[in-house]
């Protein structure tokens, strides 16, 4: 399991529970998911859910699950100070080949992007080389993970029937509500041939386009399925 950074404002050092030592960050985040089996009788046992972040102090191997964090909307008061530890999250992001673990909010994903313009297929089979897909973003604050202001091509085409735009990874069909929402507004014009979509990311609406799959270029993001 790897594990990276984060910065909080809702997670501080008013400690709800016991913390403990470990040698790595990797045996506190596994600490961290466990629960307690067969306590000695008369032990006060603490009962937690597993979260997804913990804070670790690499000095002086102080663990604590983040659900033994307080947590509010007070914030910069509530982060961790720099001698308390780091907040980290769990990421099964595989990183080789370049692929970086990206959050904002609530939207991740596991994301590597090649700036060299590529066709469709050739982008959708750059990807198949590294076990990835196109990359997906069923929301705008998915797709507004990618760098902002670069032509994308994306997992999205109406190859198989022309109007009905669909997910490579699923095979899903977008919304209309969507649709709207990651189409400009002259597009897609289903010319034939245009089969394919590229985005821009950054906003409200993605400056979404089809364009022709196998003539045109665009830079290229590639999604990894995360670890299980």
């Amino acid at each position: 399991m790897k594990f990276k950074a984060v910065a909080s404002t809702t997670r501080g050092s008013e400690k709800l529970g016991p913390a403990w030592f470990d040698h790595s960050l990797p045996g506190c985040g596994t600490k961290c998911k466990a629960s307690p089996n067969d306590p000695p009788v008369g032990e006060k046992v603490y009962v937690w859910k597993p979260m997804p972040d913990v804070m670790y102090n690499s000095q002086s191997g102080l663990c604590t699950p983040g659900s033994f964090l307080q947590s509010g909307t007070f914030g910069t008061a509530l982060a961790p100070s720099s001698t308390e530890g780091d907040l980290f999250v769990p990421s099964s992001c595989d990183t080789s080949d370049g692929f970086t673990y990206v959050t904002s909010g609530a939207q991740y994903a596991c994301l590597m992007v090649s700036y060299t313009p590529m066709h469709y297929f050739s982008a959708r089979d750059f990807c198949l080389s590294f076990g990835a897909h196109l990359y997906v973003g069923r929301s705008m604050a998915k797709l507004n993970l990618l760098p902002h202001g670069t032509r994308f091509f994306i997992g999205l085409t109406d190859i198989a029937t022309e109007g009905r735009f669909v997910w490579q990874d699923t095979g899903y069909a977008i919304t209309a509500t969507f649709k709207k929402q990651i189409f400009n507004a002259d597009e897609p014009n289903n010319k034939a041939g245009e089969d394919c979509v590229s985005i821009i990311a950054g906003g409200s609406h993605a400056n979404g386009i089809d364009i022709y799959c196998g003539s045109e270029k665009s830079a290229v993001a590639c999604e990894r399925p995360f670890l299980k």
